[in-house]
């Protein structure tokens, strides 16, 4: 017997393509007399609420439709002793599953790969009493996320990365992972699940999220030329073997910072960012499923 597959949607994200896919991926269950039930997302915290509550209730498939925050929600209120989660991915960036190749950016095909079962399991991270499933960070990004949000005529990404580098002022951190404890005068550094940030930055490329390690990368200003050169490269993924950046594969990091520190895109102030990974840790299912 088939399971009831539980949808927690926001049909918002995206700026309205929650909605859209959620239609596509509804019209599948209903041609195949599949149960599901749909549950929308009404406040920022309400998805990770509602995975509790239904993996408290036995639910054992969760599907989340919607862009990285909502992920992100649904993946801190999983119990994955109970259930498995799915991925629909509605945003506008879907940089966890563009990265990772983790679902199908096609919500028919997505919700297919979840009717099927075929189980996966990948990695996520922890920091502190928080789950990440992509990129947690410190820096640049989270200027960048706040000038976005605050943005009257919402600049894209790329845009305030660039307005943001005309003035950013590195500061000091220290990482220690594997033993060793290093200083950098940081403009960003992150921890990486994912391969990918911003709706399409390459930002650590070697990044896997199923080989139980974490990538962490730290990117100091360089000394010869502007910032804000070397933006392009940054961008297509063609800084990793630069001397003002430096990668480093663990399974533990420690950074100190002053700043805040953004998960998945969701800020968090006074976060100890202190990271592990959790092998396989994130119980999900198989892409390329047939429809």
């Amino acid at each position: 017997m088939q399971d009831t597959i539980e949808i927690i949607a926001n049909k918002l994200s995206g700026k309205g393509n929650g909605a859209k896919c959620l239609a596509a991926a509804q019209n599948y269950l209903n041609e195949r007399d599949i149960p599901h039930r749909v549950h929308v997302t009404k406040a920022v915290g309400h998805g990770r609420a509602l995975a509790q509550s239904l993996c408290a209730e036995g639910a054992r498939t969760i599907a989340a439709l919607g862009g990285d925050g909502t992920l992100h929600e649904v993946l801190n209120g999983m119990d994955f002793a109970a259930a498995r989660m799915g991925f629909i991915p509605a945003g506008r960036g879907n940089d966890f599953v563009k990265g990772t190749g983790a679902a199908s950016l096609d919500p028919v095909r997505a919700i297919a790969d979840i009717v099927c079962g075929r189980p996966r399991d990948i990695d996520y991270l922890q920091i502190g009493d928080k789950r990440c499933l992509n990129v947690a960070g410190t820096g640049l990004d989270v200027e960048v996320l706040l000038k976005t949000a605050q943005s009257k005529n919402k600049l894209s990404y790329v845009a305030s990365l660039f307005r943001c580098l005309l003035h950013y002022k590195p500061y000091r951190v220290l990482v220690t992972a594997n033993g060793d404890t290093q200083i950098y005068d940081c403009i960003m550094a992150g921890v990486c699940n994912g391969t990918q940030i911003g709706g399409g930055i390459r930002l650590c490329p070697p990044a896997l999220a199923d080989d139980g390690k974490l990538n962490v990368l730290v990117m100091e200003k360089p000394k010869r030329v502007p910032t804000v050169l070397v933006m392009p490269k940054f961008v297509k993924g063609k800084h990793m073997n630069k001397p003002y950046t430096h990668h480093i594969v663990c399974d533990r990091v420690r950074i100190e910072t002053p700043a805040p520190v953004q998960l998945d895109g969701e800020i968090y102030r006074n976060l100890a960012f202190e990271a592990h990974i959790m092998p396989r840790g994130l119980k999900t299912f198989a892409a390329n499923a047939s429809v």
